[in-house]
C-alpha cells in the first residue's frame, strides 16, 4: 500500500504545481493563521504537543511567504514585508519558551490584515483588472514593527507593491 500513498502524494503535489500562484499565497496566509490559532489553543489547553506542532508549522509557512518575495525587488514596500516576516520569524519561536499569547495575537493580526489586502487587491478581479499596488491600512504605517519587536522601525509608505 506504500505505492498507493506515494502516488497520492505525487498527484497532490502536481495539483499545487498547476494552481494559480495567487491562490497559493492566499492558502499560505490561511494556513499560517489557522496554525497560530491552533497553537494558541494548545497553550490555553496546556497541550505542549499541539502548541509546538502548530507553532512550527506557522513558522514554516511564514518562512515560505518570506521566500516568495522576489529578491530582485528592492522597494520600500517589499522591504517592509521582509521586515514584518523577519520580525514574526524572530518572535514566534519565543512562544515555545514563554507561552506569550500576545506574540501569537500580533502575528495573527498582521497575517489577517495581509490576507485581507491580498484578497481585496490581488484576488478580486470583479472590475476586470488587478491592481499592481496595494494600499495598506494605517496600522502598518505607524511604527508597526516597533510594536511587534520593540525595535524602532517606522514605515511611512502607504502601499505594498506586488
Amino acid at each position: 500500500m506504500v505505492h498507493g500513498n506515494a502516488l497520492n502524494s505525487y498527484h497532490k503535489a502536481q495539483v499545487y504545481d498547476e494552481m494559480d500562484p495567487k491562490k497559493l499565497i492566499l492558502m499560505l496566509y490561511e494556513g499560517a493563521i489557522k496554525r497560530i490559532v491552533l497553537a494558541r489553543e494548545g497553550i490555553r489547553n496546556k497541550d505542549p504537543k499541539q502548541r509546538g506542532e502548530n507553532l512550527g508549522k506557522a513558522i514554516a509557512i511564514i518562512a515560505e511567504l518570506n521566500a516568495c518575495l522576489d529578491e530582485n525587488i528592492k522597494t520600500e514596500e517589499i522591504n517592509f514585508l521582509r521586515g514584518l516576516y523577519a520580525a514574526m520569524l524572530t518572535e514566534l519561536p519565543k512562544v515555545s519558551v514563554n507561552e506569550d499569547i500576545g506574540i501569537l495575537d500580533r502575528a495573527e493580526k498582521y497575517l489577517t490584515e495581509l490576507k485581507r489586502i491580498w484578497v481585496t487587491s490581488v484576488m478580486d478581479t470583479t472590475n476586470g483588472t488587478q491592481q499592481q499596488v496595494l494600499n495598506t491600512p494605517n496600522q502598518f504605517t505607524d511604527n508597526s514593527l516597533k510594536n511587534y519587536t520593540g525595535k524602532s522601525q517606522a514605515y511611512k509608505s502607504g502601499s505594498i507593491a506586488i
